[in-house]
């Protein structure tokens, strides 16, 4: 009569898992998030006080946001953008620059 061997094959799968975690060499760093400053620093200095909706920004305090999936955005619906104003994600209407909603804090510049 045979026993079976499936709880030894198990055993030995596991070790090799473990042996081969440890083993295993660093991991690289990400690649492509990298922090590119695209305006001056008041743009992203999160000490400027929060901005609020209705809020009409200087042009050199605004970053416009070109790659949104890089915030964790979709594409903006027609009319609207999105921008890093005072540290902070904001979405702003496209024709005139007004902030229509904050989103959420946005210490470093991705794009």
């Amino acid at each position: 009569m045979m026993t079976p061997l499936h709880p030894i094959a198990a055993a030995a799968a596991g070790v090799m898992l473990g042996l081969a975690a440890l083993t295993a060499p660093n991991t690289p760093q990400v690649r492509g998030l990298t922090v590119i400053s695209g305006c001056n620093p008041t743009c992203s200095d999160l000490s400027q006080p929060t901005p609020t909706v209705g809020m009409d920004m200087p042009e050199d305090e605004i970053h416009h946001i070109t790659m949104p999936g890089r915030y964790g955005l979709s594409q903006p619906a027609n009319g609207y953008g999105y921008a890093v104003v005072g540290g902070h994600l904001v979405r702003i209407d496209a024709v005139d620059g007004h902030i229509l909603s904050v989103l959420r804090p946005a210490p470093r510049i991705l794009d």
